[in-house]
């Protein structure tokens, strides 16, 4: 018996996401360009310690605009964009995330502002989400705002500021994220829909989690955390003050919130200076969204990954590991990280303002020390502006989270051939990043056997005949999405089964079928004690064949499909008849056909089923030319729109 091994490596495809994210603009002249994979540096006009940007490229990754401060929309060339001053009627919105830019259709796209200003100094009080309209089909394709200040939340309601957005699960629309605020606080978080039609001003609630409030009594601390999805849009991070860390499931067909598990948070912190307290600020997934990472304030060590696959809510928790110490113990405000289209998270690191360079963590899918995190990984480069070195600021850009998603790779498989039979494992996946699988279809692409897919997470299937094989698996995940992998396999060691016999006879008569390529024979389960067997059908019938051999003790089969013709010369459709001779039979190859019928279509087709010939005649005679043919058994049909009439010719 013949017994092997191969390794198999399901990938789904794991390619850059879409460069729509590929531009990057922030803090003081400084920008990052990702079109072509690795960051290049880029400067700007702003110079503006704004904890806030965001922005959009078209899908090659040429910059579009972008937002600063959710306020002032600027264009590819750093001017200001045709009415894109004051497009939520404030002038600073306040907030990590003041804004974030989401397609609407075509050309056109919403930039979606927090209008922190609008609730704390206007008066009635204003809607604090609000959105603009950017045509970039004008101004000469620099483009311009069409639409202002258009209110998404209802006048006068409090929320933090902070918004994410992810695609819905149709991958059409979106879902944009915000949380309402107020005193003493509130634990609604309010799900917005974003369609090309329009954005609900109606939206889903999910009372959960931590209550958040417009504002906290430290000074400035209303601008701490953030809330921020993973890549594939089913998981939601949020920081808070107080060191405290949370992550939620979310039904992205939905919109719903649900399974908090608070990660990190401290009971009755000391105050230390109002700007400086013991907060979780930046949040960032791993492409893959198995890791979380949260930066933290003064008095704690800085960066901090978690495991979302260790296990348990209480494993996730405790898995909680130090990337890197707080070696600043400055108490800055924001320490925002952002995942980068080429797999890397970016972390603004600043010990000053105007630092020069920001952290990298290289591989955020690798566990603990082997993310790879270097504090000054990615310089920002000169500015022809003072200051003349591009300076970190306080912020990086906000994007929607599925610009980002990678699918993890899944395996390796390990599946074991014996004679053909192949055992598969379905991968392993982390649900508690997202990937919770509700079904699975296998294909094994043998078109041969009856039993050719399987639902089972671990099928098992005997392939047919040698060769190479695409087995295809779709994983469902719930509530929705899937991932289709592929893998070619080669089987070797099987007999290769060839049988030969005439395939197509006539009622009454049998044909012998002889089998090459192994040793035992068998017909429908019923052994043979030779390399041939004569069977005599009445009706067309399928013969499957199964032979082993001896040497390797693998077995292979094969199916035949013997057609039973009537080759009668009475009509076989209708009672109204017709009469045709044909003559010489056998002959030669060159027939004549006679009939009383003044029409009738003539087809001749060989022992294997093959149409050979085909002609149509009005006069009720035709000849019929088979000199190029092999001298063996055919069969002719003729037909009027009647009747039709089978019968055999010989060629010799």
């Amino acid at each position: 018996m013949k017994n092997s091994f191969i390794l198999f490596c399901f990938i789904a495809i794991s390619s850059y996401s879409q460069k729509e994210a590929a531009q990057w603009r922030f803090g003081f002249h400084a920008g990052l360009n990702f079109q072509n994979g690795a960051p290049t540096t880029v400067s700007t006009n702003i110079a503006a310690p704004a904890s806030s940007f965001s922005g959009i490229a078209d899908s090659l990754g040429n910059l579009l605009f972008y937002v600063y401060s959710g306020s002032v929309v600027y264009n590819k060339n750093n001017d200001t964009m045709a009415n894109g001053f004051g497009i939520s009627s404030s002038i600073h919105n306040s907030g990590t995330q003041a804004s974030i830019v989401i397609r609407k259709s075509g050309s056109q796209y919403y930039v979606i502002s927090h209008n922190n200003e609008n609730y704390f100094w206007t008066s009635p009080i204003a809607p604090m989400t609000s959105y603009a309209i950017v045509d970039m089909n004008l101004a000469s394709g620099l483009g311009s705002v069409t639409t202002s200040s258009v209110a998404i939340s209802a006048f006068g309601l409090a929320q933090v500021g902070k918004m994410a957005a992810t695609k819905h699960c149709n991958q059409k629309d979106h879902w944009l994220l915000r949380h309402q605020g107020g005193f003493p606080g509130s634990n609604n978080y309010q799900s917005y829909l974003v369609t090309s039609a329009g954005i609900s001003t109606t939206a889903v609630i999910s009372s959960i989690g931590a209550l958040q409030t417009q504002a906290y009594i430290q000074a400035y601390a209303f601008y701490r955390g953030i809330h921020k999805f993973s890549p594939n849009g089913r998981k939601v991070a949020a920081t808070l003050p107080y060191r405290t860390v949370e992550l939620y499931d979310f039904d992205n067909s939905t919109g719903i919130l649900s399974n908090v598990i608070k990660l990190d948070t401290i009971t009755n912190p000391p105050y230390v200076n109002g700007i400086a307290e013991p907060n979780s600020l930046g949040a960032e997934f791993s492409p893959d969204g198995t890791k979380l990472y949260v930066t933290y304030g003064n008095k704690h060590p800085f960066l901090c990954q978690f495991n979302l696959c260790a296990g348990s809510p209480n494993a996730i928790a405790a898995s909680k590991t130090i990337i890197s110490y707080d070696t600043l113990n400055s108490g800055g405000l924001f320490y925002p990280i952002q995942l980068g289209i080429n797999g890397k998270i970016y972390v603004n690191n600043n010990d000053t303002l105007y630092a020069s360079s920001i952290g990298v963590i290289n591989n955020p899918n690798g566990l603990g020390a082997m993310c790879n995190y270097q504090p000054k990984g990615q310089p920002l480069g000169p500015s022809t502006l003072n200051p003349y070195v591009a300076g970190i600021g306080w912020g990086l850009p906000n994007f929607e989270s599925t610009f980002f998603e990678q699918k993890p790779i899944l395996g390796p498989i390990t599946a074991s051939i014996v004679c053909g039979q192949v055992n598969f494992a379905a991968p392993s996946l982390c649900a508690a990043a997202g990937y919770s699988v509700s079904a699975r279809q296998w294909n094994f692409n043998d078109t041969i056997s009856s039993a050719n897919t399987s639902s089972l997470a671990n099928p098992s299937h005997v392939f047919s005949a040698n060769g190479s094989y695409t087995v295809q698996l779709v994983l469902n995940y719930y509530p929705c999405g899937t991932d289709t992998l592929k893998q070619t396999i080669t089987i070797t060691g099987l007999p290769t089964l060839s049988i030969t016999g005439n395939k197509i006879i006539c009622k009454g008569e049998s044909t012998i079928l002889s089998f090459v390529g192994g040793n035992n024979y068998s017909i429908n389960n019923n052994a043979v004690l030779q390399n041939t067997a004569q069977v005599q059908p009445s009706v067309s019938t399928v013969y499957t064949i199964s032979t082993t051999n001896t040497v390797t003790g693998c077995s292979a089969l094969k199916t035949v499909s013997i057609t039973v013709r009537p080759c009668t010369n009475l009509a076989d459709l209708n009672t109204e008849q017709f009469n045709f001779n044909i003559y010489p039979n056998p002959s030669d190859g060159v027939f004549m056909i006679e009939s009383d019928a003044p029409i009738f279509i003539i087809k001749v087709y060989n022992q294997l089923g093959m149409l050979v010939y085909q002609g149509l005649t009005e006069n009720g005679k035709h000849n019929i030319d088979l000199s190029n043919q092999a001298n063996c058994i055919y069969f002719v049909e003729v037909q009027n729109k009647n009747s039709l009439k089978t019968q055999k010719l010989i060629k010799w």
